[in-house]
């Protein structure tokens, strides 16, 4: 009897394998773009929730004491031997005075005023210091998810010669400091502004300044094109630049008017020291008076830019959104 042939299984040959592999690496290839951009969009859209909710606490801060919280208190700055009495450094920032407003009212409690919450002290006035609770201390709500985390937590120390602290250097003092995306707009450096902001009477003003800050009615441009808060990224052209949400350095202050956003230092592809910017591409979110979160391109004229940032100078210009 004969017996009835079996059809022997054929596998794939290898020359399909490869044809598979090459036609999943090409859809992959198609595929990958939009996910990112999808990735992107989305956290684009989280990095504007969060300046919303940020502009909020502005806000209902402002309703509770009928002014803005400074961008900073008795700094270890430039002019503080001008206008701090010995032993009074604190280097509070308007972060810090934010977090009751942001549901962090716990950690809030547990900070003492009466003490310094960074030891950035360039003249040796005396009083800095650190506060163990504020130390490594992170809220995302403060970091845009664009960004990759750098250095954080950041200390650095004073310069010592010979057991003598060097002041050079004492500025950037700061121990545990975390950074943060949304920078407090100042109209110049410190350098330039030697008195604190309700004794300065420059008409030049922005809404934030050292030891003091505008009150609503003080906003004589329009509301809808004046900033509060603008981007900044982490990583900058040195390790020890700012903004830290604990405490005060040299590099608090953010100045789209002097530095523009985005802009390129020395062909380092990073900002400088105090610049606005971010890892969104071609432009940063800013933060405006009347609650709006707007995306300025980094193209955007220094003449416009320079009006957004300023509060009573009664610009009437369009900002092209």
């Amino acid at each position: 009897m004969t017996r009835p042939r079996q059809r022997s299984a054929r596998g794939f040959t290898l020359i399909e394998l490869l044809v598979v592999v090459a036609i999943l690496a090409v859809l992959i290839a198609l595929l990958l773009p939009a996910i990112q951009q999808a990735r992107e969009a989305a956290r684009k859209t989280q990095c504007k929730a969060q300046l919303k909710q940020l502009g909020l606490a502005l806000i209902t801060y402002h309703q509770q004491h009928k002014t803005l919280p400074p961008s900073y208190i008795n700094g270890g700055e430039w002019h503080s031997q001008s206008y701090i009495p010995g032993g009074r450094i604190r280097n509070h920032t308007g972060y810090l005075m934010l977090l009751p407003h942001l549901d962090q009212q716990p950690l809030f409690s547990k900070i003492n005023w009466n003490q310094a919450t960074g030891p950035a002290d360039w003249h040796g006035v005396g009083g800095g210091g650190s506060q163990a609770v504020l130390e490594g201390f992170s809220l995302s709500l403060f970091r845009c998810p664009s960004d990759s985390n750098f250095d954080d937590p950041h200390t650095k120390v004073f310069h010592t010669a010979g057991g003598t602290s060097v002041l050079t250097g004492n500025m950037y003092a700061i121990t545990g400091g975390t950074r943060v995306s949304y920078g407090f707009v100042h109209r110049n450096h410190e350098y330039a502004v030697p008195k604190t902001y309700r004794a300065d009477r420059s008409n030049q003003k922005t809404a934030f300044g050292k030891n003091g800050a505008a009150r609503l009615q003080d906003i004589l441009d329009p509301h809808t094109n004046t900033i509060f808060l603008i981007e900044t990224p982490f990583q900058k052209t040195h390790a020890a630049y700012g903004p830290y949400l604990q405490a005060y350095t040299h590099t608090h202050p953010i100045l789209p008017i002097q530095y523009g956003l985005n802009y390129d230092y020395l062909g380092t592809g990073r900002p400088y020291a105090w610049g606005a910017g971010s890892r969104h591409d071609g432009g940063a979110h800013a933060l405006f008076v009347d609650g709006s979160v707007r995306f300025l391109a980094e193209s955007i004229d220094h003449t416009i830019l320079t009006s957004l940032c300023t509060i009573s100078r009664n610009e009437l210009v369009e900002a092209p959104f």
